[in-house]
């Protein structure tokens, strides 16, 4: 078998679209918007009208971050993997079984799959 991380079925190619989504998700959280939106409140300005320009201006780039994630979030894609997540769960309320190594002996020969 192929080492390569390439997906090798359909359903596989799915998923991993789907993962690659929610990471794009995740890289894209809005922890340091407010911040951000806040930091020309505390630099120096010329005049108070050039600090209030410029506070609104990122105002309006925040928003603008926040209408991207809510149709992120809402996109249809993004609707099915959480759906498909929120199954799992149901399915396995423990969770992923850790892994654990002397469960796939062969874990560290390349040449082998050795996943279950």
């Amino acid at each position: 078998m192929d080492s390569s991380n390439a997906a090798t079925t359909p359903d596989e190619a799915e998923k991993q679209q789907v993962d690659d989504e929610l990471k794009a998700i995740d890289e894209r959280k809005l922890k340091g918007l407010i911040p951000t939106m806040l930091e020309p409140l505390v630099q120096k300005h010329r005049s108070p009208e050039a600090m209030f320009t410029a506070f609104m201006k990122s105002v309006a780039d925040a928003q603008a971050k926040i209408s991207d994630f809510r149709d992120l979030m809402t996109d249809e894609t993004s609707t099915e993997a959480f759906a498909r997540a929120a199954k799992s769960r149901e399915e396995r309320p423990d969770g992923i079984a850790p892994w654990r190594y002397d469960n796939y002996p062969e874990w560290f020969n390349a040449d082998k799959h050795w996943t279950k």
